[in-house]
């Protein structure tokens, strides 16, 4: 697990660049969600570095991601099956930080699968020990039963950074006991100590 703090951490330990999981609903060809993970992608590279691999799942089509991200040694897209429990398992066993990054992560509007997938990835980063931050995500109504998963399974995310304000509360309410930062991608910037550390004991990063 990364411990370093940032590009010059790593570099001043002698230590390989990281690799990051971008978790989302990436490839279902919305400009709006691929313009707001190309700038998580920049938040991320501007704390660790323009080394770190970083791997993007598509959970619809490679091809229509790639219309946004153009892959390269630091930059990989990979097919996400719909049925995605062992593939998401093996890709946070071989990364050091999951990431996730959809917008609408903590609400079922649409469909239960979607956020089963983003919990299952916190899950498995939680089983793994490795750390887990989301960033610039939202929070809505849920079922019952899905607000039960949202206050187990968020509640082990070392950090959210919230949206707004409003969805920081509707995770409080929804019982979500990790550590929670209203924000936005560019209001809200990434610090090192936060990407790479582990909870503490207090439940600081």
């Amino acid at each position: 697990v990364v411990n370093a703090l940032g590009e010059s951490g790593l570099a001043e330990a002698g230590m390989e660049p990281p690799k990051v999981l971008l978790i989302g609903y990436s490839g279902a060809n919305n400009t709006g969600a691929e313009a707001l993970l190309q700038a998580d992608i920049e938040d991320l590279r501007a704390v660790l570095g323009d080394d770190a691999l970083l791997t993007v799942p598509a959970a619809k089509d490679p091809e229509n991601l790639r219309r946004y991200l153009h892959e390269g040694p630091s930059l990989r897209i990979v097919p996400m099956p719909s049925i995605f429990l062992s593939a998401t398992r093996r890709l946070v066993r071989d990364h050091d930080l999951i990431v996730l990054v959809e917008g609408s992560a903590y609400m079922d509007t649409w469909t239960s699968a979607l956020l089963w997938y983003f919990l299952w990835a916190t899950r498995c980063a939680h089983r793994e020990g490795k750390p887990c931050l989301a960033y610039a995500v939202d929070a809505g109504q849920l079922r019952p039963r899905n607000q039960r998963l949202v206050r187990r399974w968020a509640s082990t995310t070392d950090l959210i950074v919230t949206r707004s304000e409003a969805a920081a509360r509707t995770g409080w309410e929804a019982g979500t006991t990790g550590r929670t930062r209203p924000g936005t991608p560019r209001s809200c910037s990434l610090q090192p100590s936060r990407v790479t550390g582990r909870r503490s004991p207090g439940g600081a990063v």
